[in-house]
């Protein structure tokens, strides 16, 4: 167990080797001794290996002189014995602190600034106004809060619906969401015609005010007047209004969607290759640099940090990437099984693209085959609101 194993090495405990004719003896006088052996191993007729605690293996120095038995350290292995060893070497224990001291002190600084999502503010201006704030390079990143950064953003800057700010290691992360401008807000006094935002087939019209410029069973396309702000009457009066008014349409969405008539399955062949990455910061060394002896593999890698140290994280990493060789077989999927996931993926995906207040009447999809894959397209007819408010110059009116 894990929790064992962690005792041990704060205990600390020796790796030790026995030679003899009498090892069975020595391992019942040890246990009825009470001397705690682990991980015992017979490398042959007259020699063992084994692991005891520092105060066990003295103890068990006094069972082989009885039994005429030699016995031998291997390694020390533990807490005490390196600060014994430390303790020796004063000037790498010293190095080693300082080395260490100096790592935390790096780590607990901000050396780098992301913003995301920002299309119309600059990230140069937002740079400015984090360093008016105190947020730049160099910060002690346990002095920064958060909130204040978010509330001071949101001040600064109208157009910002949302702030986000997270510190990972020595770098600040910041993500903002910008206000969606809608180009249809058109103040009530501004001319304006409603054209389509789409191409249709006209279903319904109320014009509320303007000239309607279609009629039930019209083909309208994209951009096309619907309702005129112009109105003309015969007496050559000319009126400029602001139109308004629904028009619903029949439109058409379509997707397609193709996926291969045979699957193909990556199976294990047993074969296993390892390679070690030590990490430091931005920098990777490679300890074993073997080339991969397959042509086909999976990947999988285990990480392994130091732990945090009062919340300061210590940019040392090891990596352990392990390459499974592979081999592929290829099945062939069952036709009703394969339009399934077509109709199934079109669907999804089809109606994110249909606005919520439309009202779907019909859904259609085909298949055909396509070389070595089934090809699906799935047709949506709705009918839905394709007016859109669209100002226009008076001057060219008139």
């Amino acid at each position: 167990m894990l929790i064992i194993k962690i005792l041990n090495f704060f205990r600390g405990y020796v790796v030790f080797k026995l030679e003899g004719l009498n090892l069975e003896k020595i391992l019942n006088l040890a246990a009825n001794q009470d001397i705690y052996l682990w991980d015992i191993r017979r490398i042959n007729y007259t020699t063992i290996e084994g692991k005891t605690r520092a105060k066990g293996y003295k103890q068990l120095c006094k069972i082989l002189k009885k039994t005429g038995c030699r016995g031998k350290i291997q390694l020390k292995v533990g807490y005490p014995f390196l600060i014994f060893r430390l303790k020796r070497k004063k000037i790498v224990a010293v190095g080693f602190i300082i080395c260490l001291l100096l790592i935390i002190g790096i780590t607990s600084f901000i050396w780098d600034i992301e913003i995301k999502g920002n299309i119309n503010i600059s990230k140069k201006d937002m740079l400015t106004t984090l360093g008016k704030s105190g947020v730049k390079t160099g910060v002690f990143k346990y002095s920064l809060n958060k909130t204040d950064i978010k509330n001071n953003l949101l001040i600064n800057y109208e157009d910002l619906a949302w702030v986000g700010v997270e510190v990972e290691g020595t770098k600040i992360k910041i993500e903002v969401v910008e206000k969606e401008k809608d180009p249809n807000i058109i103040n009530e006094e501004t001319p304006c015609h409603i054209v389509a935002k789409k191409n249709g087939i006209v279903e319904r019209i109320i014009a509320r005010n303007g000239d309607a410029m279609v009629k039930k069973g019209d083909i309208v396309r994209q951009n096309q007047i619907l309702i005129s702000g112009k109105i003309e009457r015969e007496e050559g009066i000319l009126r400029l209004v602001h139109s308004s008014g629904e028009v619903y349409a029949r439109t058409f969405y379509e997707k397609t969607k193709e996926l291969p008539i045979c699957e193909v399955t990556k199976v294990k062949t047993g074969r296993k290759h390892t390679k070690r990455i030590f990490k430091f910061g931005e920098s990777s060394f490679t300890i074993s640099k073997d080339e991969i002896p397959f042509d086909k593999y999976v990947i999988r890698a285990r990480n392994k940090s130091l732990a945090k140290w009062r919340k300061i994280e210590i940019p040392v990493e090891f990596v352990i990437e392990e390459y499974f060789e592979i081999i592929e077989k290829k099945r062939k999927v069952p036709e009703d099984i394969l339009k399934k996931s077509i109709k199934d993926f079109l669907m999804v995906n089809l109606t994110k693209e249909i606005p919520e207040d439309a009202q779907i009447v019909k859904q259609t999809i085909d298949y055909r085959k396509n070389g070595s894959n089934l090809w699906g397209r799935l047709t949506i007819e709705v009918i839905e609101s394709i007016g859109t408010r669209q100002r226009f110059e008076i001057q060219e009116e008139e």
